[in-house]
C-alpha cells in the first residue's frame, strides 16, 4: 500500500511560486542560478519545485477552455502577484488541485525543464537522434511528441545538431525564442538569446525564421549570422569563430569593447564584475578560457591600464591605473 504523499509547507511552497514568477518575468538577471540554489539547499525544496514541474505539464493537456481559465489565473500579467501567489502554492501544496486531472485522452507528450548553472554545460539527446548543448546560464523547455520536437530557449544560447530524419518517418523540430520561431533543415546551428534580440549562426544546412518580424519565412544559409528583434531584421552577417567558441571553453575577442567583453565574461563568473566608466573606451582582441574568469581578468590588468580590485573571490572591480 503507497503511503500518501507529504505535505508540503506553505511557506516552501510560496517561495518556489516566488521563484517561478520572477523567472517569468525576468524580474532578476540570474534566476535560474538562484532556483537551482535554492533547490539544492534542502529536499522540501526541491519537491515543491517538482510539484511546480508537474503543474506546468498539467496545464499543457487541459481542455482548451480549462486551460484557459487556468494560465489566466496563474499568469502574473492578468492578476495580482499576490493571487497568482496563493493559488499556484495550494497546488503545489497538494490542495485544489482536483480541476487539473482532466487530461485529454489520446495525447502523447513529453515536456522537459533542463538549466545550467553559472560555468556549467550541458548536453542532451533529443529524440529522434538530434542533440541540444546549453552554454552557462541557459534555460530551456523541451515540448516533444512522435512527430515533432519543440525547443523553448528561455535565457541564454544553445547549440543544434540535428539528426537526419528516417525517410518514413519525417520530424520536425521549431525553436522558439522571445523574438521568433525557428526551424531547421538538416543542419548545425547556434541560438543566442539577448535582451532585446536573438542572434541565429549557422555552420551547416539552413535555418528558417518563419514567426517573427517577417512576412515570409527568412532564410538563413550555411555560414551567415542573423540578428533579428520583435519588430526587424536587424543585421545578417558571416558566421565567426567567436560565435560557437564557448563550444571550445574559449571567449575570443576581435577589437571589442571592454564593457562588452566584460559582460560576455560575467555570463561565465560565479560573482559581480564592476567595471569603471573611465574604462569603456579601451577595447580587447585575444581568446580567453572561460573555465578561469580570475585568471582573464588577471591577465587583462597586465595588458590594459587597469588595476584589478578584489573585495572577495565573487566581487570584483576594474578601475584605471592612474
Amino acid at each position: 500500500m503507497n503511503s500518501p504523499p507529504q505535505t508540503l509547507p506553505e511557506s516552501v511552497a510560496r517561495d518556489a511560486v516566488e521563484l517561478l514568477l520572477d523567472w517569468q518575468m525576468q524580474a532578476e538577471p540570474d534566476s535560474w542560478e538562484r532556483i537551482r540554489r535554492w533547490r539544492a539547499a534542502h529536499p522540501d525544496h526541491e519537491r515543491a519545485w517538482q510539484q511546480i514541474e508537474i503543474t506546468q505539464q498539467q496545464l499543457s493537456v487541459l481542455s482548451p477552455a480549462t486551460a484557459k481559465l487556468a494560465r489566466n489565473t496563474l499568469s502574473p500579467g492578468r492578476q495580482s502577484r499576490r493571487r497568482s501567489l496563493k493559488v499556484m502554492a495550494l497546488l503545489c501544496m497538494g490542495a485544489g488541485s482536483g480541476w487539473l486531472v482532466s487530461r485529454q485522452p489520446g495525447i502523447t507528450l513529453g515536456q522537459d525543464q533542463h538549466f545550467t548553472g553559472t560555468g556549467e554545460q550541458l548536453e542532451l539527446q533529443l529524440p529522434g537522434g538530434s542533440r541540444v548543448e546549453l552554454n552557462s546560464r541557459t534555460a530551456i523547455r523541451l515540448s516533444y511528441n512522435q512527430h515533432s520536437t519543440q525547443i523553448h530557449l528561455l535565457q541564454g544560447e544553445i547549440f543544434i545538431q540535428t539528426a537526419a530524419p528516417p525517410a518514413e518517418l519525417p520530424r520536425s523540430m521549431l525553436i522558439t525564442t522571445q523574438q521568433g520561431v525557428l526551424t531547421p533543415v538538416g543542419t548545425a546551428f547556434n541560438v543566442r538569446q539577448l535582451h532585446e534580440t536573438t542572434q541565429v549562426a549557422v555552420l551547416a544546412g539552413q535555418v528558417r525564421l518563419i514567426q517573427g518580424p517577417v512576412q515570409k519565412p527568412h532564410l538563413i544559409p550555411t555560414g551567415e549570422t542573423l540578428l533579428f528583434s520583435n519588430t526587424a531584421l536587424v543585421s545578417q552577417s558571416q558566421v565567426t569563430a567567436a560565435d560557437t567558441a564557448w563550444r571550445q571553453g574559449m571567449l575570443i575577442a576581435d577589437s571589442m569593447p571592454l564593457r562588452q567583453f566584460v559582460q560576455q565574461l560575467e555570463r561565465y563568473h560565479r560573482g559581480v564584475i564592476r567595471l569603471d566608466p573611465a574604462l569603456d573606451t579601451l577595447r580587447v582582441s585575444g581568446s580567453y578560457p572561460i573555465q578561469d574568469t580570475h585568471r582573464v581578468l588577471e591577465s587583462l590588468s597586465h595588458s590594459l591600464p587597469i588595476i584589478l580590485e578584489q573585495r572577495s573571490r565573487y566581487w570584483i572591480s576594474l578601475r584605471p591605473d592612474s
